[in-house]
């Protein structure tokens, strides 16, 4: 099977990083990497961390909730997903990311330069839900604030929106209810990979939409 580079986007808190590390559980040959996660990294590692000169300069804007530049943001991943494909991974979920159309064109770069088989799911969640798993989630994360929230989802709809909308014209994205228990929405998208992932007969333009 060709190795298939799986994108989970989303809203903040739509549940995102939870199913990413359900199906790494579930697929031996699976490894997640999360943009927010990495950025977190060298936020509590400071200098002394890898990608301290992408990234580094620009965690103040990952605190307040907002979206970091592409370049670094892409730089990073192109290496963290080449590294991956080299340990003999075949399917790396990508928890956040792309985030806008600018980080899509790199992902679909990386897709070619690889090999691999972009797929794009999309988490769908309103953001009364997602409020409500934001009161509930207790991380210590200094953006895990009503205020912060608010402006990541501000961000999301000026940067990611715009690319979901262009994706589902294209016919380009997995949808999957966000709003079900985690085991429900589990079970959805193992089901809507199984029909137009993971079966070598099925096609990513058949795939279904919302």
């Amino acid at each position: 099977m060709q190795p298939i580079l799986l994108s989970i986007i989303g809203k903040p808190l739509a549940g995102k990083d939870t199913q990413a590390d359900l199906l790494v559980a579930a697929h031996p040959e699976a490894v997640k990497i999360s943009t927010g996660h990495i950025m977190r990294a060298v936020r509590e590692e400071g200098e002394t961390h890898r990608f301290w000169p992408l990234i580094g300069p620009y965690i103040p804007l990952m605190e307040q909730g907002l979206k970091l530049p592409d370049a670094p943001t892409i730089a990073m991943l192109d290496a963290v997903i080449k590294e991956q494909l080299a340990e003999g991974k075949r399917m790396l979920v990508i928890a956040g990311s792309p985030r806008g159309m600018e980080q899509l064109e790199g992902f679909e770069k990386i897709a070619k330069e690889t090999g691999t088989k972009l797929v794009l799911v999309h988490m769908d969640a309103t953001d009364e839900e997602t409020y409500k798993r934001s009161a509930t989630r207790n991380e210590g994360r200094v953006d895990d604030t009503p205020e912060v929230h608010k402006i990541r989802l501000h961000e999301y709809e000026g940067y990611v929106g715009p690319m979901v909308d262009a994706l589902a014209r294209e016919n380009r994205l997995i949808w999957v209810n966000g709003m079900q228990p985690v085991e429900g929405v589990f079970r959805e998208l193992q089901q809507q990979l199984r029909q137009h992932v993971l079966d070598p007969e099925i096609t990513l333009p058949a795939m279904a939409r919302r």
